[in-house]
């Protein structure tokens, strides 16, 4: 087995893609273990079965919020709370964001601008993914705040936009900035990972990754509106599907990139 190794959650909501993941990964020759993490908790699980003389590599949703940190997970935990965020996404890639109209406000202003303008798209600021963002008149809007106030998870901002039709999205997965793989993941509003992707896309992941960056490693979505491209956002690697695109590539990438951080050989990246 070569490094880096890989921590898997056992109790992913996919274990079907987690299994599948795990066999990619033994066929390129890596060390795979699997551990199960307790949703709601910054406790880490026992980490006894990872070489601490091996970097590691985490995937699954339930490490972020807790492993980021973790002096025994790096370099393989791609995040930072404060870079994966909407309003760090408008600095970095300014107009070539799908919604150049976005603000970002506390909840009792996104109310008011939800009212103002009808519906709105609405989604949190951070990466907490307390709501899922989808568009909302004042009523469902103020329901969800309702919700997430009672159980204390109320985001301290959140992103309005103007609503606007989304006609296709596309997932891109950046890896020292350049393009490894790509998948649609939805068109006309239906779940759609078998659609072609445009040059288009890739084109604009490209030139976003080249103007910044969240991190050496992260998914990029982008969307077309009435005939525009444009940048959703960026989420953790670690944490997000892969949809339709090649899988071997993707973890083949991201290893070969930690491995040559760490100085194991390798180049960056790559395909």
């Amino acid at each position: 087995m070569t490094a880096p190794q890989w921590l898997l959650q056992s109790n992913h909501p996919n274990l079907g893609a987690i299994s599948e993941i795990a066999a990619i990964l033994q066929g390129l020759g890596k060390s795979v273990q699997r551990v199960a993490l307790k949703g709601h908790s910054t406790e880490m699980p026992d980490l006894g079965g990872v070489d601490p003389s091996l970097p590691v590599i985490c995937y699954g949703p339930s490490f972020v919020p807790r492993a980021y940190r973790h002096p025994g997970l790096e370099p393989g935990i791609f995040f930072d709370p404060d870079l994966f965020r909407y309003v760090a996404f408008q600095r970095g890639w300014d107009e070539l964001m799908l919604s150049r109209d976005a603000v970002v406000v506390d909840v009792e202003a996104a109310s008011r601008q939800i009212t103002r303008l009808g519906k709105a798209f609405v989604r949190p600021d951070e990466d907490s993914k307390s709501f899922d963002g989808g568009v909302h008149d004042a009523a469902s809007f103020d329901a969800i705040v309702g919700t997430l106030r009672a159980k204390d998870l109320l985001p301290l901002a959140v992103i309005v936009a103007p609503a606007v039709k989304i006609e296709a999205e596309w997932r891109t997965f950046v890896v020292d900035g350049d393009i490894v793989a790509a998948s649609s993941y939805r068109v006309d509003g239906k779940a759609n990972i078998d659609a072609y992707v445009p040059p288009e896309v890739i084109d604009l992941a490209f030139e976003a990754a080249g103007r910044w960056q969240p991190d050496t490693v992260f998914c990029l979505d982008v969307a077309r509106s009435e005939g525009r491209y444009g940048v959703i956002e960026a989420n953790c690697f670690n944490a997000s599907r892969f949809y339709g695109a090649n899988a071997e590539t993707i973890l083949a990438a991201v290893s070969r990139s930690v491995e040559a951080r760490v100085g194991l050989g390798g180049e960056p990246g790559g395909r």
